[in-house]
């Protein structure tokens, strides 16, 4: 398969300039983008029928029918995501990929890794839709790609670029639990410089989240979530070969939550969170000669979470960090096909919990890779090396770790047929054990790190209105970082998962269809149990067409029974279907009114055990989106 000369043109521009040019805005409404271009599987830009790993692709387009509340209930039915959460949109949310917790996942945002905190953990609440113009879902271990902590995938998130004539854009939302969202933006294109101003402001009163008949200290009162955003970015092309960006976001939220004080026997009414986020970024984008691109970006980011307890700052709920991020990214057209990318990704972190500890991280990845296709052959290779040191100071305790772990990735594709496809992959990766797992009163400062092995074997089907991936998966994980007992991190032994996924995405006369199912089975090896959260089953068909000026859609999501906790004997999560019913009509080039029956069935189910999910909810936004 060839690429066309405009692909070929883009396949060695390195992710954060090329998005621009491979993202189809303007689609109609009624046409889906069967086979979008992807840059996450080998960090250059390749077509998603011919990428050899597992990829999904959310585009602008989907978000907007979505109506989605939050980035992790976009990502609800997508291959390989799954989610628990203490409540509604805002609250805490933990989420799992390919079976891997969030510490063993990558989220991307314009290439930047977003920041962790003390104990390694990543959140999916604090992300505004609005800014976001598209979303990769890269399934399977992809250390050798983004190192430190990749094993489970990696969530690239890419915001919104300006194009074409400048004009403002936005949207209003008004919805059930007295839900309100008020988006706006400017954008466009002035001669060589590209620009999008964006803001907006979000609230709910929500509902209350823990289930009262589980926990006697529980008031019924509802647990409210608010929001601020703002976002900027802007790029202009200097000449032919050189293209200069910045960009710049921040946020401020804050919402209530409930916990379980029945120990203590404290009411859980006046508990709340309030996180406040910010980033700043430059990049060059600059062609040395025909055959090679460069790009340096560079990228500050600050977070402070602060925990309010009945009233009072908690000491232990007070978390700040900043990160500072370097990347050099090279893509080198070595012959025809062939094609190489290289470069160095540099990151200083430093967060603290006050009163308790301060923590820096400092990491280097160098890494390279090549893809190529002879004749009905594709083939990739990626080589990696981390290096990676954690210092942390608190309570008299004096604490460095130095870790370094080399990773690869290889990958083959054969074409069958016009049609059809095999893609195969093997792979490795790793974690470092997060600065609050080894030092502290629960810390161990013995802590090896996770390392991982991955296989995957697929079947891609690729038509003009048809795209179909079928993929066995396995995957091991030594020396798993778990807590026991005493909540005291241990290297636990192994834990293995393996399982099928499928992923469609087909327009067949005037319906447009997508669909996931996935049957796996992740398991402690060396506990004996199922890990939390994580189902067997599970699946989600979203079906939409277009009647009488009306576009109407359903999306069906369901999952099976899971484990509450990562334990043996832990409590059972009972599986649960939940349909949302949604409906837009387009009055004119400008204007489109939507709305989303939400939970239409009104289910109740649980995504934690104890907290109570939204019931029925009904939504309608007014858009203001000029083409």
């Amino acid at each position: 398969m060839k690429f066309s000369k405009s692909l070929d043109r883009r396949a060695f521009t390195p992710a954060l300039s090329v998005v621009a040019f491979t993202f189809t805005a303007n689609l109609c409404a009624q046409n889906l983008e069967i086979n979008p271009v992807v840059i996450s599987a080998a960090r250059m830009a390749q077509p998603l029928s011919e990428v050899l790993a597992s990829v999904s692709i959310i585009t602008r387009q989907d978000i907007d029918k979505s109506q989605a509340a939050s980035l992790a209930d976009l990502l609800r039915g997508e291959a390989g995501f799954e989610f628990g959460r203490t409540g509604g949109p805002g609250s805490t949310t933990s989420f799992f990929l390919r079976g891997q917790e969030s510490k063993n996942v990558v989220v991307l945002f314009d290439g930047v890794r977003s920041q962790t905190d003390g104990i390694g953990a990543l959140t999916l609440t604090n992300v505004p839709l609005s800014q976001i113009e598209r979303v990769e879902i890269l399934r399977g271990n992809a250390g050798a790609l983004y190192g430190e902590a990749a094993i489970g995938g990696v969530i690239s998130v890419t915001t919104r670029v300006g194009g074409g004539e400048p004009k403002a854009y936005g949207s209003a939302l008004i919805g059930s639990r007295r839900t309100s969202e008020l988006t706006t933006g400017f954008g466009g294109k002035l001669n060589d410089i590209s620009f999008d101003l964006n803001g907006g402001s979000s609230e709910t009163i929500g509902f209350s989240s823990m289930n009262a008949s589980k926990n006697l200290t529980v008031n019924p009162d509802r647990d409210s979530s608010r929001s601020q955003f703002v976002g900027a970015s802007v790029n202009q092309k200097i000449d032919s070969d050189l293209r200069l960006g910045l960009r710049a976001n921040a946020k401020n939220s804050a919402t209530d939550y409930d916990v379980d004080n029945s120990w203590s026997g404290l009411k859980t009414d006046t508990h709340q969170f309030q996180i406040k986020s910010d980033t700043v970024g430059a990049f060059a984008s600059r062609r040395i000669t025909e055959a090679w691109m460069m790009d340096i970006d560079v990228s500050q980011s600050h977070f402070a979470y602060q925990a309010i307890k009945n009233g009072t700052v908690a000491t232990s709920g007070r978390y700040e960090g900043q990160q500072n991020v370097l990347r050099w990214t090279n893509a080198y057209i070595l012959q025809g096909m062939t094609l190489l990318n290289f470069g160095v990704d540099r990151a200083n972190e430093k967060f603290n919990q006050r009163s308790v500890y301060d923590v820096q991280r400092d990491t280097q990845g160098l890494f390279a890779g090549l893809t190529t296709q002879v004749a009905r052959w594709n083939f990739q290779a990626n080589v990696r090396r981390d290096e990676l040191t954690v210092d942390r100071t608190g309570n008299s305790t004096v604490l460095q770790k130095n870790y370094v772990n080399n990773n690869h990735l290889l990958g083959a594709g054969y074409q069958l047929s016009p049609e059809w496809r095999l893609t195969s992959t093997l792979s490795t990766g790793f974690r470092a054990p997060a600065a609050n797992d080894l030092v502290g009163a629960y810390g161990n400062p013995n802590l090896q790190p996770e390392t991982h092995r991955a296989e995957e074997l697929g079947l891609v089907y690729n038509v003009n209105n048809a795209l179909m991936r079928v993929v066995y998966f396995q995957t091991q994980t030594q020396n798993t970082i778990a807590y026991d007992s005493q909540y005291k991190p241990q290297n636990t032994g192994e834990m293995i998962n393996k399982g099928m996924e499928l992923t469609a995405r087909a327009q067949v006369g005037g319906q447009i269809v997508k669909g996931t199912l996935v049957i796996q089975d992740p398991w402690n090896v060396t506990g004996g149990y199922l890990p939390g959260r994580r189902a067997k089953q599970y699946g989600a068909l979203d079906v939409s067409r277009w009647l009488g000026g009306y576009e109407v859609g359903l999306k069906l999501n369901a999952f099976s029974a899971r484990a509450d906790f990562n334990q043996a004997n832990s409590p059972i999560l009972a599986g649960y279907a939940a349909s949302d019913f949604y409906v837009s009509r387009k009055f004119s080039n400008e204007w489109i009114a939507r709305a989303k029956l939400e939970n239409a069935f009104n289910r109740q189910y649980e995504l934690a055990g104890g907290y109570k999910t939204p019931g029925r909810g009904l939504f309608a936004t007014l858009q203001y989106q000029p083409k």
